[in-house]
C-alpha cells in the first residue's frame, strides 16, 4: 500500500461541502481519465473523498450537460405524469428529462408534492393525459412521415417523366420544299404546265425499226428508190 492510501486510512475520508479546489481536481481527473474508476480519484489527485462521493459530486453537480436553475413548468408536468406511472423510480424519470439528475428530481418532488400526494383518481387522470399526449405526438410524427413519403414519390414520378421525355425520338418535321413539290404535283394547272414544257430533243435516236422505215420513206421522196426510178421513166 502506497503512502497516499495509508494516509487516507489514517486520516479518514473528508466529509461535508466540497470546496472549489476539490471540484477543480475532480473535473481535471474526469477530463483526463473519463468517468469511472472513482476509487482511483483519491490516489491520483490527492482528494480525501471516497469513490462514491466523487461519483455523486460529478453526476449531480459537475457534469457539463447539467441544466442549471429551477424546474420549469413543462418539466414539472412530465415529473407528475411519470410519477403517476412509475412511482418513486427517480432514475427512470430522470432519463426522460435530459440534464436533470435523479437526486434533483427526488428533492423537487419531496419538497413540492410529497405532502399533497395526488389521489388514485388524480393519478389515473394524469396517466390518461400523458397517454393522450403521447398518442398525439405519435399521430403528428406519422402524418409528417406520410407527407415526406408522398413528396418523395412525386419527385420520383417527375424525374421519370423527364427521363422518358428525353429518351423519346423527336417527331420528324416535313421539309417545306418537299411539301411544295407535292402540292404542285397535285395541282391540275401545274400538271398542264409540265406537259407543255416537255419537248423532244434534236439528237433523240429512234429505235432501229423506226429508223429503217423513215429511211425508206425519204428515198421515195428523193427518187432514190428502185420503184421510184421505174415510175419516173414511165412518166417521161
Amino acid at each position: 500500500m502506497d503512502a497516499i492510501s495509508s494516509l487516507m486510512l489514517q486520516q479518514g475520508w473528508r466529509k461535508g461541502p466540497w470546496t472549489a479546489l476539490e471540484d477543480r481536481l475532480l473535473t481535471e481527473y474526469v477530463q483526463q481519465h473519463g468517468e469511472g474508476s472513482w476509487n482511483s480519484v483519491a490516489k491520483l489527485t490527492g482528494l480525501r473523498r471516497s469513490g462514491k462521493s466523487c461519483r455523486l459530486r460529478w453526476v449531480n453537480y459537475l457534469r457539463p450537460d447539467l441544466k442549471r436553475g429551477k424546474i420549469t413548468p413543462d418539466e414539472e408536468t412530465v415529473i407528475l405524469q411519470l410519477h403517476a406511472m412509475l412511482g418513486n423510480r427517480w432514475s427512470a424519470i430522470a432519463r426522460c428529462l435530459p440534464g436533470r439528475t435523479d437526486n434533483e428530481i427526488k428533492n423537487y418532488w419531496r419538497t413540492h408534492f410529497k405532502k399533497a400526494r395526488p389521489s388514485r383518481r388524480a393519478r389515473a387522470q394524469l396517466l390518461h393525459q400523458y397517454q393522450l399526449q403521447q398518442h398525439r405526438q405519435y399521430l403528428q410524427s406519422l402524418n409528417l412521415l406520410q407527407q415526406q413519403q408522398l413528396q418523395q414519390q412525386q419527385q420520383l414520378m417527375l424525374l421519370q417523366e423527364q427521363e422518358q421525355g428525353q429518351q423519346s425520338p423527336q417527331e420528324e418535321v416535313p421539309d417545306e420544299s418537299m411539301m411544295a413539290q407535292v402540292a404542285m404535283m397535285n395541282d391540275p394547272q401545274s400538271k398542264e404546265c409540265c406537259c407543255t414544257a416537255v419537248s423532244v430533243p434534236d439528237d433523240c435516236v429512234l429505235p432501229a425499226d423506226d429508223e429503217a422505215i423513215w429511211d425508206s420513206l425519204w428515198r421515195l421522196v428523193d427518187g432514190d428508190g428502185s420503184c421510184g426510178e421505174g415510175s419516173s421513166g414511165g412518166e417521161y
